[in-house]
């Protein structure tokens, strides 16, 4: 559906977007995964310490802490887990080469749409910053984001939430936040987004079931981003 090209509404003033990656602008179709695994067995000699582990919502911190706890029944020392990032993002790398990386459904117009307007699009992703450029960069929409949040600087989602938000303000001026939208596909996603207090717009594009994302109350939850009208209507509400 095509949407208008015009701006926000310049009665509330720009708004600010920022974007989980992982299930709600695309699917690695398991790139991560395998190079978390590939990384742990070749770095510390454990084959598979994520059985039965949901990844939904996770920083790369806090899964790394998870990983280590279920292999050594520890949290990693800081030379690890320097070790284990940098090992993890040379697997990333090489994993992505070879996948089918998915953009998700109402994203690339979306975010060319947000582009023509100028609303300022960043991030707010449990990825550690390389790896969300790598994953962006494999599926050709690294160039929309400007700013963001990440792993790397907080293992808190919340908290990495409020950065990115803080570092988005730093290039758009102050938005209020009744402007600030994020955008997940996990309830760790609508959590972030109160404890920033900001909105969120979530979709089903992720692996959790509809009840827990309903549940988890988002202020808007869509089956995907190709309503562009309904989306768009959203973060410009006033």
């Amino acid at each position: 559906m095509a949407a208008s090209s015009h701006p926000a509404p310049a009665g509330g003033g720009i708004p600010l977007v920022l974007f989980d990656i992982d299930g709600t602008l695309l699917h690695t179709t398991g790139a991560g995964v395998k190079a978390l695994k590939r990384m742990f067995f070749a770095e510390f000699d454990c084959p598979d310490p994520f059985a039965d582990y949901s990844f939904s919502g996770r920083t790369d911190p806090g899964i790394l802490r998870d990983a280590f706890q279920r292999c050594f029944g520890r949290d990693p020392t800081d030379a690890e887990r320097d070790r284990a990032v940098a090992s993890y993002l040379a697997f990333l790398d090489e994993e992505l080469s070879r996948s089918d990386v998915k953009v998700l459904p109402g994203v690339l117009p979306l975010l060319e749409h947000l582009a023509e307007a100028g609303i300022p699009t960043g991030l707010a992703t449990g990825n550690v910053e390389e790896g969300a450029r790598l994953k962006l960069s494999a599926a050709g929409i690294l160039h929309y984001f400007k700013f963001g949040g990440f792993g790397s600087d907080a293992e808190h989602r919340g908290e990495l939430t409020r950065t990115g938000i803080a570092r988005g303000r730093a290039l758009a001026g102050h938005v209020p936040d009744e402007r600030v939208v994020i955008v997940g596909d996990s309830p760790l996603d609508v959590a972030a987004a109160r404890y920033a207090g900001v909105r969120c717009l979530a979709v089903m594009t992720g692996w959790t079931p509809r009840e827990e994302m309903e549940a988890a109350g988002p202020d808007l939850l869509l089956d995907d981003l190709a309503d562009l009208e309904a989306v768009i209507r959203f973060i410009c509400a006033d």
